[in-house]
């Protein structure tokens, strides 16, 4: 299959007919802009490629049972759905850590001591290791408690450029938080024993 002027609908008649090549022209032709849409609103690379290639893998397993009638658009919707689904699927691995949190740190003070210590730690090392914009942004926030309308009049910007610096540096410090309390919970767990 050398000819790569196929418009869209030759291609999802060519795919519907198992012919892997079209599948290929596809995935190179809408690749890019779906990572960019799932990027614009994960800012995160690995979740925006894997969301992409969930989308591109159910149109690939679905080529014949899935009516497109305007590929573009239905990559596009598709994309939009999937992000989605890991922001909801994300929520819900947060709200599963704190939980455990709270349950695996209420019962002994003094390890309760030593890993509220720890937490401090990594949470001032994350915040310090954020860009210079969100990290100002974060602090203006959570310390001096201003809302995101008044850091958006304080600093220029929109409230909208204030919610995405937000969200990126809770997400870095969920991500960060999330990794440690495993050794965390190690170290707890190594010193319980003597």
């Amino acid at each position: 299959m050398k000819q790569t002027n196929y418009s869209d609908q030759e291609l999802l008649d060519l795919l519907k007919k198992d012919i892997r090549d079209a599948f290929d022209m596809l995935y190179y032709r809408y690749w890019e802009m779906s990572f960019q849409l799932a990027y614009k609103i994960l800012q995160d690379v690995p979740a925006s490629e894997d969301a992409v290639q969930e989308v591109f893998a159910e149109i690939w397993l679905r080529r014949n049972k899935t009516v497109i009638d305007n590929l573009k658009s239905y990559i596009f919707q598709s994309v939009r759905f999937q992000v989605f689904k890991v922001i909801r699927h994300n929520k819900i691995i947060a709200a599963h850590v704190e939980r455990d949190f709270i349950l695996n740190f209420s019962t002994n003070e003094g390890e309760h001591n030593l890993a509220l210590g720890d937490i401090k730690r990594i949470l001032d090392e994350t915040v310090a290791g954020l860009p210079p914009k969100c990290r100002e942004i974060f602090n203006m926030s959570r310390n001096s408690h201003m809302s995101t309308k008044e850091i958006a009049v304080y600093m220029g910007i929109s409230p909208k450029t204030v919610d995405n610096q937000l969200n990126i540096a809770l997400k870095k410090i969920k991500a960060s938080m999330a990794s440690s309390f495993v050794l965390i919970e190690a170290i707890i767990a190594l010193y319980s024993r003597h």
